[in-house]
C-alpha cells in the first residue's frame, strides 16, 4: 500500500457510485465494435462469454449481500464501518462486491466486441478498485487494529479462497429480501445496458438502417424494464415483497 494509492482511493471513494455510469457513457461514445474473430461463431462466443461474466459479477454481488453483508457505505465521503464483517462471502475474499463489479465491467466490454475496450476497461477498473481498497484498508487498520490484521492474513484481498466456500453457502442463512432492496437499481441498469448494446452494435456493424429497424423492439424492452423497476420501487417504499412479514417474527 502506497500513499499515492491511498490518496487516489480517497478521491475515487467519494465518487465511486458515479464512476461506473460515467465510464460506461464515455466507453459507448468513444469505443467502436468490430468483428475481432473469424469465423463469426467466435464473435458470438465472445459476446456470450461477456454476458455470462456480467451475470457472474451480479451473482457475486447478490450472494454477498444476502449473507453477512458489510454496511460500510462511507460517511462524508470517507470510508466508515460500524463493525468488521468477516462472515459470509467475506470469509473467502475481503472485497467481493468490488470483484463482482470488475467482472461486470469486463463482461460489458466483451459484449461490445471492442478488443481495446476489454484491455482498457479491465485495467482501469482494477486500478480504481485496488485504490479504493487501499483507502478502506487504511481506515480499517486504524479502527480494528490487530483483529483486522489477522483477518487480512487469512483472507485474500480479491480472488476468493475456495476452501470452505460450499460450507458457507450451504450452512449460512441467506436473506433473499436484502439483495432485492440493496441492489435493485444495479441489476435494473444492467438490464437496460445489455438491452441497448445490441442496438449500438447494429448501428456500427450493420448500419443505421438496420439499427433503425431494431430500435422499436429495443425501446419497448427498455420501457418494460423501467416500468418493472418503477413497480418494484413502489413495492419497496411500501415495504412489500422485500421485507419480512411482521407477524412471522423474522429478523432482517
Amino acid at each position: 500500500m502506497t500513499a499515492l494509492n491511498v490518496a487516489a482511493g480517497r478521491i475515487f471513494f467519494r465518487s465511486r457510485n458515479a464512476i461506473f455510469p460515467i465510464l460506461l457513457f464515455l466507453f459507448l461514445v468513444t469505443a467502436r465494435p468490430t468483428h475481432p474473430f473469424s469465423p463469426p461463431i467466435l464473435d458470438k462466443s465472445l459476446v456470450a462469454g461477456g454476458v455470462a461474466l456480467v451475470f457472474l459479477g451480479e451473482l457475486v454481488r447478490l450472494v454477498t449481500i444476502g449473507f453477512d453483508y458489510i454496511d460500510r457505505g462511507g460517511k462524508k465521503g470517507r470510508p466508515a464501518a460500524s463493525r468488521l464483517v468477516i462472515g459470509g462471502i467475506y470469509a473467502h475474499t475481503r472485497n467481493p462486491m468490488y470483484l463482482g463489479n470488475i467482472f461486470i465491467a469486463t463482461g460489458l466490454s466483451l459484449v461490445s466486441s471492442c478488443p481495446l475496450a476489454v484491455v482498457v476497461v479491465t485495467l482501469l477498473f482494477i486500478f480504481v478498485y485496488q485504490a479504493i481498497t487501499c483507502a478502506e484498508e487504511e481506515f480499517l487498520r486504524r479502527e480494528y487494529g490487530a483483529e483486522y490484521e489477522a483477518y487480512c492474513a487469512q483472507v485474500p484481498r480479491f480472488f476468493p479462497n475456495p476452501r470452505g466456500l460450499w460450507s458457507t453457502l450451504a450452512q449460512g442463512r441467506y436473506n433473499w429480501r436484502r439483495p432485492f432492496r440493496q441492489d435493485l437499481s444495479t441489476f435494473t441498469w444492467l438490464g437496460m445496458v445489455l438491452a441497448a448494446i445490441p442496438l449500438w452494435r447494429a448501428y456500427f456493424l450493420k448500419g443505421a438502417e438496420t439499427a433503425w429497424r431494431r430500435a422499436p423492439g429495443t425501446l419497448w424492452l427498455e420501457a418494460s424494464i423501467l416500468v418493472l423497476y418503477g413497480l418494484l420501487v413502489f413495492c419497496k417504499k411500501r415495504k412489500w415483497l422485500f421485507y419480512p412479514v411482521k407477524s412471522s417474527g423474522g429478523t432482517d
